[in-house]
């Protein structure tokens, strides 16, 4: 049976170096998904769009909705994945669902350890910094919170993970690989496919995000150059 177009939305996530782009059902099914890693994302997103959508021979403006992970994470890469998917649904008129990328890390976690095992997404923050936050799986959020999400120096991050409660954690994500966490887990991600199956639960919640306000989740102040003043003569 061919689903009718508006069954299918558009995930993105460009969080990490790896953009991700992926396809799903009203009920989560995965239709088509797709990746490219790069040092910039602006070459590439709209490419990796436009392949997704021609895969499922869909037109953009006749979408369900649109969803992206919104960060924390890559600044460069949050701006372009963003501003790709308003430019998107402000021209379509498409509904846009926003999520946090710690939160999809997450659920492509929980979906392989043990249930009731802390699932902790860990992205790179530079700096010598990572993202991190607990989760566990639940049956109707996906993921619920355990731990908040904060930002912390790789050193501190060994004691904060022993913190938290057994069974776990299970940790993931670039940050984990590049300050080579003992014990990480092998999961790529954020997954384009968990942002969208968090986003459907925000489109069944009638949670749609406005294309006004929508900025991405820095999780820390964007680095500013500030220009000099000339001195006076």
């Amino acid at each position: 049976m061919t689903l009718a177009a508006p069954d299918l939305i558009l995930c993105l996530d460009t969080s990490t170096p790896t953009a991700r782009v992926a396809i799903l059902d009203g009920d989560g099914g995965v239709r088509y998904a797709a990746e490219a890693t790069a040092e910039r994302h602006s070459s590439h997103v709209l490419p990796l769009c436009a392949q997704a959508l021609g895969a499922v021979s869909i037109a953009p403006a006749d979408l369900a909705g649109i969803a992206c992970g919104g960060g924390p994470g890559s600044f460069t890469g949050l701006r372009v994945g963003l501003s790709t998917v308003k430019g998107l649904a402000l021209a379509t008129g498409v509904p846009l669902y926003v999520v946090s990328s710690l939160q999809a890390l997450a659920l492509d976690i929980v979906a392989t350890v043990d249930p009731g095992t802390t699932a902790v997404p860990c992205l790179d923050a530079g700096k010598g910094e990572v993202y991190v936050a607990g989760y566990v799986a639940d049956d109707t959020a996906l993921v619920r919170e355990t731990a908040a999400d904060c930002r912390l120096a790789a050193t501190a991050l060994a004691d904060w993970l022993a913190a938290l409660p057994a069974p776990g954690p299970a940790v993931a994500g670039n940050g984990a690989e590049r300050h080579q966490v003992a014990g990480r887990l092998a999961v790529a991600g954020p997954s384009a496919v968990s942002v969208g199956r968090l986003a459907l639960l925000q489109r069944r919640r009638g949670e749609a995000a406005s294309l006004a306000t929508a900025v991405p989740i820095y999780g820390r102040p964007p680095d500013i150059t500030v220009k000099k003043t000339p001195a006076a003569r």
